[in-house]
């Protein structure tokens, strides 16, 4: 069979083994580790790009209202990263491994997981579990318990009457148990990383932190 031939479509050919093909409705398909695996040789894709797939990827956890089960656990990914050779990206998704975090919600808060790392800032945890007053769980999407600092990412989703009910809710039990709370949005992320540090270390530092 040859190579797909259309507009804005390029065909590529690859010769891949039994543990890199699966089937969805009778089709043939990449395994989702052999496609992130090629994701990782595509130069296009930056390196923030390639850690969230890998992060859609692996991410598990069992938050309260949409529990998550991991498309691939963590260590099978490693696994078949570690038993491939002579594959292009291959050397990028071995880094790209050791920088995965599990329990990531969205590429967003992957990208901005990624900022705070590269700022040599404390580690902030995916979907961080914190206990109200009341004994209830509240879920952050990013949170430090060393000074009890959250972050949330709200998408647009965030705008409709329901969610920001829920959203002030979720604000007020967090306060109440002596969290710092620091929301971004997209037009945050879009003032660039700088700015984004600067607001996370002002909250860190309303707790103790000196760095």
């Amino acid at each position: 069979m040859g190579q797909p031939r259309r507009p804005e479509v390029r065909g590529h050919r690859l010769r891949l083994k039994d543990d890199e093909v699966t089937l969805i409705s009778g089709t043939r398909v990449a395994t989702p580790a052999r496609t992130w695996l090629d994701l990782c040789g595509m130069p296009q894709l930056t390196m923030d790009d390639v850690i969230a797939a890998g992060e859609y990827l692996v991410s598990e956890h069992e938050r309260t209202f949409h529990p998550r089960t991991a498309v691939v656990k963590l260590p099978d990914l490693r696994s078949f990263v570690e038993s491939r050779h002579r594959v292009v990206g291959l050397g990028r998704a071995r880094i790209a491994l050791d920088l995965l975090a599990v329990g990531v919600d969205s590429p967003r808060e992957s990208h901005l997981r990624q900022i705070l790392e590269r700022a040599g800032l404390p580690r902030f945890i995916p979907n961080c579990p914190v206990v109200d007053p009341w004994g209830g769980t509240v879920w952050i999407d990013l949170g430090n318990v060393e000074y009890r600092t959250g972050l949330e990412y709200e998408g647009e989703h965030h705008t409709t009457p329901e969610q920001m009910a829920m959203d002030a809710w979720r604000d007020r039990r967090t306060r109440a148990s002596g969290w710092n709370q620091v929301k971004i949005t997209k037009h945050d992320m879009a003032r660039g990383e700088p700015y984004i540090v600067k607001l996370v270390v002002t909250a860190l530092r309303d707790h103790g932190y000196r760095g």
